[in-house]
């Protein structure tokens, strides 16, 4: 699969790594995304390797593809994933019956990363500032990705805002997303709201995992159900 448009030129190269990390749930062994100035940008400022855009690098004008997928990314709103596979979506708008939340993890190579935690950390800020804060019955986990990431939110001033908040931060390794640590969930009755990238049943315990993004994940630690960030705000104007 190859990924282009208006919408994949705005993404930052980590988010492009989510996008064709979900390649095989679509059927496909590989996906790329069309280099642009983005590329440039990644490989110079964090790969330290000098380089510029060649035409071969692109896919041929006028190349024939097995078919093309569009998609208006305008008409999209923050979107879920049902209990049991990743591809039972579902628009978070639409869900009538909104589950009560036991975990709220965000961590994994998908939501660990540096611009991951900068949504964790505007939610957060955003609900301290405010007066809330995780509450008791729920439990929010943070997993670093790298320790470069780490790195990242201590010299952003991150972690203070995570601690007063109620989040609990766990250092790099393989985690709830293949049921290994914290995160995970323990009993079948249990709701975990996770920002990884797939949810089949038994993958991060015997509980009900619901798949959203890094800011929804946030948001429904702090309202103990699943809601969004935008419906958080409108709740706390």
């Amino acid at each position: 699969f190859e990924f282009a448009g208006s919408a994949v030129h705005q993404l930052t190269t980590d988010e492009r790594t989510t996008l064709t990390n979900m390649t095989a749930e679509l059927g496909g062994f590989s996906g790329i995304v069309a280099p642009d100035e983005e590329t440039v940008r990644f490989l110079k400022e964090r790969r330290g390797v000098d380089f510029s855009l060649e035409p071969w690098m692109q896919s041929d004008a006028g190349a024939t593809y097995a078919d093309v997928i569009d998609i208006d990314c305008s008409h999209i709103s923050p979107m879920l994933a049902a209990p049991g596979d990743p591809g039972n979506g579902i628009a978070l708008r639409d869900l009538a019956q909104r589950p009560k939340v036991d975990i709220a993890y965000g961590g994994s190579c998908t939501a660990g990363k540096r611009e991951d935690f900068d949504h964790y950390h505007e939610v957060l800020a955003w609900a301290l500032a405010r007066g809330l804060r995780v509450p008791s019955g729920v439990k929010l986990f943070l997993q670093f990705g790298t320790s470069e990431v780490r790195d990242y939110c201590v010299k952003r001033g991150y972690i203070d805002a995570f601690e007063q908040a109620g989040a609990i931060l766990l250092q790099p390794s393989c985690g709830a997303c293949a049921n290994c640590g914290p995160g995970s969930s323990t009993d079948a009755g249990q709701v975990t709201i996770s920002a990884i990238n797939r949810n089949f049943s038994g993958r991060s315990g015997p509980g009900q995992v619901w798949l959203a993004s890094p800011p929804t994940v946030v948001a429904s630690a702090l309202a103990g159900k699943i809601a969004s960030f935008a419906e958080l705000q409108e709740q706390y104007r």
